[in-house]
């Protein structure tokens, strides 16, 4: 194994071109309609709960929460083409869909280990009864083919694992001042508490942009968060913590890498330390 590698995701080689499906990826999440800020933190910590308890790959319980969340946008934009002229059906079925979140995930858990190629087998009966679902295999079937449906079949590792990786070896694998074990396991917990608590690391930030759609954009962009995730991990090395110049090697070009002004990923790295200082 090169030891250069983390070997958390399979999103993170370096192929040409490899921004561009980050930028379109962006530009997507930017345009939706529905914030789907509200529901993070429940989604998230039930995946991570799942994944802990199962022992399942970083790649699997990332794609997982990035699957879960498409989900319910793509749901959510059908309930808005349907409910036309009856907006209010679309609160009752975003109700409905989340009492039954427990069986998507399990369902979502099942299709993420089986179709991303990762060699891994799932043990369904047992992540079941951890969620409390009830049902028999075709039932499970049934769900995992209404969610594909809902899809589009659309489905793919996660692109903010694959960028934090990408960066820790591009960055922080160099400077030699921790292991990548140490860097792999601290930038796990930090992606898991960006993504669970996005709602309070993002809304500390709302007052400093005041231009809501650049807002939007900045906060779409799964670079700029897996850029102040390393940035973060670079204060949180104690060998690395007080060091300007380090801190400058880094950002700098961490920054262009992710099209965006320096001081806007150390504006994230803080909002990002305000909320893990609260837990």
């Amino acid at each position: 194994m090169n030891n250069e590698e983390l070997v958390l995701s399979n999103e993170s080689g370096f192929q040409g071109d490899w921004k561009s499906i980050y930028h379109r990826d962006a530009l997507i999440w930017a345009s939706h309609e529905y914030d789907t800020d509200s529901i993070m933190k429940p989604l998230a910590e039930l995946v991570i709960c799942f994944s802990s308890k199962f022992n399942l790959s970083p790649t699997i319980e990332f794609t997982t929460i990035d699957t879960l969340e498409l989900l319910l946008v793509r749901a959510f934009q059908n309930w808005m083409q349907s409910a036309t002229p009856f907006p209010e059906s679309v609160e009752q079925q975003k109700a409905a869909f989340l009492r039954q979140l427990p069986i998507y995930t399990v369902a979502v858990f099942d299709i993420v280990a089986k179709y991303t190629n990762l060699g891994s087998k799932l043990e369904l009966a047992a992540v079941k009864r951890a969620a409390k679902v009830n049902g028999s295999t075709a039932n499970m079937l049934t769900v995992e083919f209404e969610v594909i449906k809902i899809l589009d079949s659309e489905l793919r590792s996660s692109l903010l694992l694959g960028a934090f990786e990408r960066f820790s070896k591009q960055y922080l694998l160099p400077l030699n001042v921790e292991s990548k074990e140490n860097i792999g396991s601290i930038g796990i917990k930090l992606l898991r508490v960006a993504l669970a608590e996005r709602a309070l690391v993002y809304d500390s930030l709302k007052t400093a942009m005041k231009d809501k759609e650049c807002f939007r954009r900045f906060k779409s962009n799964k670079l700029i968060l897996a850029g102040a995730v390393i940035i973060t991990l670079l204060y949180l090395i104690p060998a690395t913590r007080h060091s300007n110049v380090i801190l400058n090697q880094v950002v700098v070009p961490l920054a262009e890498d992710c099209c965006v002004q320096a001081k806007n990923l150390i504006y994230l790295r803080d909002a990002i330390l305000r909320v893990v200082g609260g837990h």
